[in-house]
């Protein structure tokens, strides 16, 4: 699969549009695929003349909060602080679940109680979000303000403003469990398109263009997955009748084996939808000053707390194996410190870091125990994209036994910038491997056994003693060729969001 640049999204050919972006995965407290999804939009449609606004569920009842008797501009400022305050901070979105706890608990004491349940939460939960409850917040009339200068909140520079609908993917995830299919309306007149960054239950009022975007399936085909079936089947037929952006080939036919094979729907009656595969950007952040002097062998040397060469210094430049993921089931981390184990690499002073926050289940409870027997496991927590920068560029290679991707973004990261990749044989990996030379760098393997991983491992930290004595030159190297790389699929990301937007 060959990408190719093209001058024509600097035409500016979305000058003049105003497209609104749904923002639940900027949202949360990490950063993960979808949010870089997100970002990615939000970045190509601007360069592509477009004017970008964001949906948020944050707001401030000015009511309650004892704003109404302000003047006008106290009001706004104060409104636009708050809410850029929680863009900052996040939520744990397990936090939104109580609902669905409230009614397993229901079940559990009798009928009536869970009958009274359903109504309250149905009276309650807003079902249509009118033009005047939606508080904008343009953040051009911004002056000065310290939260658009925070790392966290760098996307906003491409952003004009935000739309503030008070619990809208709340409602829609509580309109998800409902057996009677009324997706949350909302009226968005004024704008020109409507993008959610994952698939929602809901249904934009006055916009001539809706596109869904579809990540995966795998809340309804892996249990463990912890997310209530019920509702993410109806979010994904929710998007049946919208235009469809899909992440991966793989995605697009499990979307069409699993929600669109039944004959008898009447929404499926509709041929004329248009959808697309898109293969996103890469995600790593490189500094302003590399993308002035692309030709320039540019070398980055590791500021991070993880690498920096001090008495307090974590990690060694390719002196360690990388798996930057979230910890859950389906990332298989357990697998890979087994592998890792096998491997004896430890012994030689290789470590593995894993980057992502431990959560409070079995599963993170299994991985801590484990370190505690392999000291050459550093578990770093979350790391903001400065850090991860430098653990992509000084790793030996990146490791993802990932029973299932939607698309894989750290493979496809360590792809570009040719650094090696051991990656589990899933189809979206597969796919990311036929995309340009990526198959001289990832290396696709099944995970039904650890003890391939641990020779697989071996082999790439022994090609790795040979390789990088100069660790400046494979830095440089590795700089230049994400530069070339993400800049041509970018462009081609782009030039899908025009056609699928036209």
């Amino acid at each position: 699969m060959q990408l190719n640049g093209s001058n024509y999204v600097n035409q500016k050919p979305l000058k003049g549009k105003r497209i609104v972006l749904t923002a639940l995965d900027l949202e949360q407290k990490e950063h993960r695929g979808i949010a870089t999804y997100s970002k990615a939009v939000i970045r190509n449609l601007k360069e592509a003349g477009a004017e970008v606004w964001l949906l948020t569920q944050f707001d401030v009842s000015k009511k309650k909060a004892g704003l109404n008797r302000l003047p006008i501009a106290t009001q706004k400022i104060i409104h636009s602080s708050k809410v850029l305050g929680s863009l900052t901070t996040g939520i744990d979105y397990s936090e939104l679940k109580w609902f669905e706890k409230k009614f397993s608990i229901a079940n559990k004491i009798n009928k009536f109680w869970n009958l009274l349940i359903e109504i309250i939460e149905w009276i309650r939960r807003p079902r249509y979000y009118r033009q005047k409850e939606i508080n904008q917040i343009n953040l051009s009339s911004l002056f000065d303000n310290p939260n658009l200068r925070q790392e966290r909140l760098s996307y906003l520079q491409d952003v004009e403003g935000i739309l503030c609908a008070k619990k809208v993917f709340h409602a829609s995830q509580i309109a998800a469990l409902l057996n009677i299919q009324k997706p949350v309306k909302i009226d968005l007149n004024g704008f020109d398109v409507f993008i959610t960054s994952c698939p929602l239950n809901i249904k934009p009022i006055n916009v001539p263009r809706f596109i869904q975007t579809i990540h995966d399936v795998i809340a309804i085909e892996y249990a463990p997955h912890n997310e209530n079936m019920l509702q993410f089947s109806h979010r994904l037929q929710a998007c049946i009748p919208s235009r469809r952006i899909y992440v991966s080939e793989s995605t697009a036919i499990k979307f069409k084996n699993n929600i669109q094979s039944d004959k008898n729907s009447l929404i499926n009656q509709n041929k004329n939808i248009i959808e697309k595969v898109i293969i996103q950007p890469p995600s790593l952040e490189l500094p302003n000053w590399i993308n002035l002097a692309p030709n320039i062998k540019n070398d980055m040397r590791p500021v991070s707390y993880l690498l920096s060469e001090s008495k307090k210094q974590i990690l060694q430049p390719y002196k360690y194996l990388l798996f930057n993921s979230s910890v859950e089931a389906r990332k298989n981390l357990l697998f890979l410190v087994k592998a890792y184990a096998e491997s004896n690499l430890g012994r030689e002073g290789i470590k593995l870091c894993v980057t992502g926050k431990l959560k409070k289940d079995s599963f993170s409870k299994a991985v801590k125990e484990i370190v505690k027997t392999e000291p050459g496991i550093i578990l770093t927590g979350y790391i903001d994209e400065s850090t991860k920068l430098d653990l992509y560029l000084n790793s030996i290679a990146l490791l993802s036994p990932s029973l299932v991707e939607g698309f894989g973004i750290p493979a496809l990261d360590a792809a570009c910038l040719g650094m090696p990749a051991i990656v589990s044989a899933c189809d979206a990996h597969n796919e990311i491997q036929s995309i340009d030379d990526f198959k001289e760098y990832i290396i696709t393997i099944n995970t039904l056994n650890t003890r391939e991983w641990a020779t697989a491992i071996q082999s790439v930290n022994n090609l790795n003693e040979l390789k990088y004595k100069n660790p400046e030159e494979e830095r440089a190297f590795r700089i230049n060729r994400y530069l070339e790389k993400s800049k041509s699929i970018n462009y081609q990301f782009t030039k899908d969001l025009i056609s699928l937007i036209s």
